[in-house]
């Protein structure tokens, strides 16, 4: 049987406890007591003050400006780095329980060709799937890569926030270079595919550019199915209708993560 290429994409929706680390450490340096909704308003807010301050350091103002929020990101970068690395060792974040079983039916059958992308800061996924790929295939030592396309824990300063884009006024050419990388090998890596799966990754409006980039790769002939794994499934299959190519025969499946059993068609 000719096996299926799949990118399996997943986001913090994959993940106990998730947002926990990330909380906490927004907590410590600010001084307060805020959630999710919270983080995503104030990395929206740093963002944008970075790129003011930064454009008018640029035109001779205030450069000290840009210095000290450069600064402040950098200090919340390295501690909410710090938190998920502690979170992910003593196993307070950990892929959710039917993990495995959504790996297991959608990923990763023997003649399927399988590559994790994860917007994830952590490296919980992408040590879980593995650990899942040498059960099934114990004769092996193939390790499956984690694509992180908003950077990883290993390097702090390379963490991508909420709202952030490759062209940002702030950085060094080297490091748009980078980071249009990134994101041109996720496009390829998508349009070679034939399946598409996104668990636990809503395609929020703050991060624009990966929708773009995730529209970009599925309008490609080679894909056959995108399938939505998440509780809010149909908030996600009316943004991914709005990405895919309407000339293109993809189907367009859900499932919510507690009853795999139910497949929902959206086209």
């Amino acid at each position: 049987m000719k096996g299926k290429n799949i990118t399996f994409v997943v986001g913090a929706g994959a993940v106990e406890n998730a947002w926990n680390p990330v909380i906490r450490a927004i907590n410590k340096i600010e001084g307060i007591e805020t959630n999710c909704d919270g983080a995503n308003f104030l990395f929206a807010r740093y963002i944008y003050l970075l790129k003011f301050y930064s454009t008018i350091a640029k035109a001779g103002k205030y450069p000290e400006m840009f210095e000290m929020m450069n600064t402040n990101i950098r200090i919340l970068k390295n501690n909410i780095a710090e938190e998920l690395k502690k979170a992910q060792n003593s196993g307070e974040i950990q892929p959710r329980e039917n993990f495995k079983e959504i790996v297991d039916k959608f990923v990763m059958p023997k003649e399927n060709r399988a590559s994790l992308v994860t917007t994830n800061w952590d490296n919980v996924i992408g040590l879980e799937i593995n650990k899942i790929y040498r059960s099934n295939n114990p004769n092996t030592n193939f390790k499956i890569e984690s694509f992180h396309i908003h950077g990883s824990i290993e390097s702090p300063d390379e963490l991508y926030l909420p709202s952030e884009i490759t062209q940002e006024i702030y950085r060094t050419k080297e490091e748009e270079m980078k980071l249009g990388s990134n994101h041109g090998s996720l496009m390829s890596l998508l349009e070679k595919g034939n399946r598409t799966v996104l668990y636990g990754i809503s395609l929020d409006p703050l991060d624009a550019e990966l929708n773009q980039t995730l529209g970009a790769g599925i309008s490609s002939p080679n894909i056959e199915e995108v399938i939505i794994i998440n509780p809010s499934h149909e908030i996600v299959a009316n943004r991914v209708k709005l990405l895919l190519d309407k000339r293109l025969p993809a189907k367009l499946l859900a499932y919510n993560p507690n009853d795999l059993t139910k497949k929902i068609e959206y086209n």
